[in-house]
């Protein structure tokens, strides 16, 4: 080590907020005030993007740039003046080569260090829109009896979403089409009962089966990580032909319903789940903040954020070839 760099070196250990690390270098690190949080529009931007953790540590320089070189200035002020202090290594001044040296020096040893915690913990509310299939379908298929644009006796299509939700629930397909034919009713108990009053209440020829939950930015980014999965073989419209991306496990608790994104309409939001849902990525259509992918939940419905507290996801599960 030359005696400049040795001699910044030393100034830093007298520093606050400085911490030498175990390789000599010495950090620095940046705190976000608490009022700060990432928009809805800015985490989409992340997440839809082909890299989320590239596009986040872009989007964190981008904030704190300005702020970073305004440390550096004042960090090499302050070590200029050490360094050339009575009582300094260098009291006649620095030489033109070490004054040139000075901010390369200081780049080498010191490194700032974003507040990526303060915004990975921040929590979204997010929905999770649910393909079975039955996007190749435009979602249509979710529109059985007692829905106003379904039949009666006209039979359900294995991969409608509802299908697909009844068997998650312990229902075949021929047990939720006979719970439907009974049609709406009031004051509904348990998963039939109150699958028969969201289609009654369905104003939509296409809908989607959405949870509203709430999971923090590091969440998402996993998430939508396994989500992108999907394509690793090919595109397939058909989501059901999606290879194995892994599975999330939604609490029984949470909000779910059916809900049109494209028109900004939708159901009551007021299925009762009976039991966990085991939900596979390769039938996850999107997992955003809400109004990521289409109408916005809470504007259409003018809903509380209390609406996505509720259950939520319980765990997120890679594929195993991921985690071998």
């Amino acid at each position: 080590m030359d005696k400049l760099t040795q001699a910044v070196s030393d100034i830093m250990d007298t520093l606050p907020g400085y911490y030498r690390q175990k390789d000599g270098t010495f950090s620095y690190e940046i705190y976000a005030d608490y009022r700060d949080e990432m928009d809805n529009k800015t985490a989409i931007s992340i997440l839809q993007s082909d890299d989320p953790m590239c596009a986040f540590w872009e989007q964190m320089d981008e904030w704190y740039q300005e702020y970073i070189w305004t440390l550096e200035d004042e960090l090499e002020a302050e070590v200029r003046g050490r360094l050339t202090a009575d009582d300094g290594p260098y009291p006649e001044g620095l030489s033109d080569e070490h004054d040139a040296m000075l901010r390369d020096v200081l780049l080498e040893l010191v490194c700032f260090e974003l507040p990526e915690g303060h915004f990975m913990k921040q929590e979204f509310h997010v929905n999770i829109m649910v393909d079975t299939g039955d996007g190749n379908y435009d979602y249509t298929l979710n529109s059985a009896y007692p829905c106003w644009y379904g039949s009666y006796g006209d039979p359900i299509d294995p991969k409608a979403g509802i299908a697909w939700l009844a068997k998650t629930q312990g229902y075949t397909k021929g047990r939720l089409k006979k719970a439907l034919q009974k049609g709406d009713m009031a004051d509904p108990h348990s998963f039939l009962e109150s699958m028969r009053v969201e289609l009654a209440n369905l104003p939509s020829t296409m809908s989607t089966v959405t949870f509203l939950v709430e999971l923090t930015l590091a969440q998402l980014i996993e998430l939508n990580r396994l989500v992108r999965l999907q394509d690793r073989n090919g595109h397939c419209y058909d989501n059901s032909m999606n290879p194995d991306c892994g599975y999330i496990i939604i609490d029984k608790g949470t909000e779910t319903g059916l809900y049109d994104p494209w028109s900004g309409g939708g159901s009551c939001f007021e299925i009762q789940l009976d039991r966990d849902v085991k939900l596979p990525v390769k039938y996850i259509r999107s997992a955003l903040p809400d109004g990521g992918d289409g109408y916005s939940v809470g504007s259409v419905y003018g809903m509380c954020g209390s609406a996505w507290k509720r259950g939520g996801i319980k765990s997120i599960h890679a594929p195993a070839e991921l985690t071998a």
